[in-house]
């Protein structure tokens, strides 16, 4: 019997999980394994209760792990996790095991606990050093190109993610199943706003997903106000959509700038705000491939992003800036002027034309059948 064991142990649902709940009807379909056991954390009750719904073929066990703080440094030490892991392995029998890690950081203790006989491969979102992020280099890139050499292949949502593991440490094979979504025509904006409550005539600036400073760039949007002269937004409201870490903080710093800002909590039909923007703002300084950026490309809602990879593989040169230094107001005006709405359409689905759901299961079911 050929069997899949999958390995999770965040608490928290978001993108990566809904895309690999779209992949994974690709492996069943396929049928390299007679069995499929994944591991949920007694945390992720979301997740589980998805897998129950979407996936029954799939058999759901759940463990009391976790992630925690220090994972790369701490995690050899986490000795009940590591025993946990093994007697797993030992009643399963798994030919291949899978890694749903949104870092490098997950899933430190089974990468140490597994055999190297074993065939792993990792699905993971994006792997950018330390460096990379802002953050000291030494010795946290040193100890994590450790754990890039574990995997025996990688799947990653976007070619400009191959060059981060390269370039972290990574030496397998890299499989692209690219991140896909596939959503119903947007309503009407007029009918969207009128039923989010935000009628009033101005134009919609939304930025929409986890509130998360260091890696969404919140702080420097929120400089990127500041900078503006007076009244340069008289005509924008600014909706943030979303929850995390830095809510609070979020909270205080719009309270104290000179625009129509307004924050909401994390809602279960995100659809409904793009519909009733005008630009979704992506501010971050590193990402993988966000699920909200396609669904944005997808509806043809223009973006401004920041100038980093994964937005220079999938955006025109029109709709990434510096928010650390442009004119915010000059941009928006920009990226909302007809002509240019219209040319970032015709890009935008250029750019998503070939990259099917199909395709990407393909891809995701091919690679764990290697």
């Amino acid at each position: 019997m050929r069997r899949l064991l999958i390995l999770h142990d965040s608490p928290d649902f978001g993108g990566h999980e809904r895309m690999l709940l779209a992949l994974l009807p690709g492996v069943l379909e396929r049928g390299d394994f007679d069995d499929i056991v994944f591991m949920v954390p007694e945390q992720n009750q979301r997740l589980a209760d998805r897998l129950a719904a979407e996936l029954p073929a799939i058999r759901v066990v759940r463990w009391p792990f976790v992630k925690r703080r220090g994972e790369p440094y701490l995690g050899q030490f986490r000795w009940r996790y590591r025993r946990a892991v093994r007697a797993i392995v030992a009643r399963e029998q798994p030919n291949t095991v899978l890694l749903v890690q949104g870092r490098i950081e997950n899933l430190v203790v089974p990468m140490l606990a597994l055999d190297a006989r074993i065939n792993v491969v990792s699905y993971v979102p994006m792997a950018h050093r330390l460096t990379q992020m802002g953050r000291a280099g030494f010795p946290g890139d040193l100890v994590r190109r450790r754990l890039y050499r574990r995997p025996d292949r990688f799947i990653v949502p976007a070619r400009s993610v191959v060059e981060q593991v390269r370039l972290a440490g990574g030496t397998a094979p890299v499989t692209v199943a690219t991140n896909s979504v596939e959503m119903p025509p947007m309503v009407p904006q007029g009918e969207a706003r009128a039923a989010l409550g935000l009628a009033g005539g101005k134009r919609i600036a939304l930025f929409l997903g986890r509130l998360e400073m260091a890696q969404k760039g919140l702080d420097v949007l929120l400089g990127a106000l500041e900078r503006s002269a007076a009244g340069a937004f008289s005509g924008w409201t600014f909706v943030f959509v979303g929850d995390g870490p830095d809510r609070a903080w979020l909270e205080t710093a719009l309270a104290k700038t000179r625009v129509d800002a307004r924050l909401v909590a994390w809602t279960d039909d995100p659809q409904a705000y793009l519909a009733a923007a005008d630009v979704l703002l992506m501010p971050s300084r590193f990402e993988g491939l966000p699920l909200v950026m396609l669904e944005a490309m997808q509806g043809g809602l223009p973006i401004l992003a920041s100038d980093i990879d994964v937005t220079r593989e999938y955006l025109p040169a029109g709709s990434r800036i510096d928010f650390a230094s442009a004119d915010l107001a000059a941009a928006l005006d920009k990226v909302t002027d007809p002509a240019g709405v219209a040319a970032y359409r015709d890009a935008s689905r250029a750019m998503l034309a070939p990259q099917t759901l199909a395709a990407a299961q393909a891809e995701f079911a091919a690679a764990l059948a290697a």
